[in-house]
Formats: structure tokens, C-alpha cells, sequence
């Protein structure tokens, strides 16, 4: 799952570090900077591998353990340590999300739409072939 986590988040500078010992702890190091010093790249700015931001301090501001902890926990002793403030989604966000929900609703009516209507042509196909005389095939 860690690989995985560099792909969920690509504007967020994310190292993982393995190590050999299986019995040691999963240790979740947090460094933060200052809100006058951000390390994020402008958004004007198109790269498509933003650099591992380079901590300020040489230790970790948080320290999470997060050894046989499902991502439900992580999330939560995450929220817990660093406080983040809930950014609520837009009014063109929520329309783009009820939007994404109306279109998979429809794609499934479709989707039962047509496999009926395959089925049938299937049917009606193999009732020919029965009235012809010929042999049905063993699939």
C-alpha cells in the first residue's frame, strides 16, 4: 500500500523509506513547515514529478506508529496529530459529483439495456438455427 500512496497524492512530497526488520515498527514521520515558508511549487508551475520537499528540521515535527493499523486509523490518528482544517467541496464540485453519479446510473440502465437486447438476438439466433434443423453447438 506505501508505494501507492505517492500515486494518491502527487502534490504532497512523500519519501518512503523500507527497512529489513519485520518485527520493528512502521513508524509515520511528519514534517511540517511554516505557513510563510511553503514548499509546495507555485500552480502556475507544470511539473509532473514534483521533488521530495527537503524537511526544515532535521526531526519530525509528528511521529505516528502505524504498524497493523488499517487506512481508516491512519486517516484518523493523522487528523488527530495535525489538526487540518475541513475544506468544504464547491457548488461546481458537487454538481461535477452528482453529475459523475447521474452518468453511472444511466451507463447501468444502459448496460441492462443492452445485454437484454444482446440476449434476446442470441435467442432468437439459436430458435432459427433449432427450426432450420441444425444441430446446436456445445459451447
Amino acid at each position: 500500500m506505501l508505494p501507492r500512496i505517492k500515486y494518491r497524492n502527487p502534490t504532497i512530497p512523500i519519501q518512503i523509506s523500507r527497512h529489513k526488520d519485520a518485527a520493528g515498527p512502521s513508524l509515520l514521520h511528519i514534517y511540517t513547515s511554516s505557513l510563510a515558508n511553503p514548499t509546495t511549487p507555485a500552480a502556475s508551475s507544470t511539473t509532473t514529478a514534483p521533488p521530495t520537499g527537503v524537511p526544515e528540521t532535521a526531526t519530525p515535527t509528528h511521529i505516528i506508529n502505524i504498524k497493523d493499523k488499517h487506512e481508516s486509523e491512519i486517516l484518523d490518528l493523522l487528523v488527530e496529530k495535525l489538526r487540518p482544517r475541513v475544506v468544504e467541496p464547491s457548488q461546481e464540485e458537487l454538481d461535477e459529483i452528482q453529475a459523475i453519479k447521474d452518468f453511472k446510473v444511466g451507463a447501468e440502465k444502459d448496460r441492462v439495456l443492452v445485454r437484454e437486447k444482446l440476449e434476446r438476438e442470441r435467442r432468437e439466433a439459436e430458435l432459427l438455427r433449432l427450426a432450420r434443423g441444425e444441430v446446436p453447438q456445445a459451447n
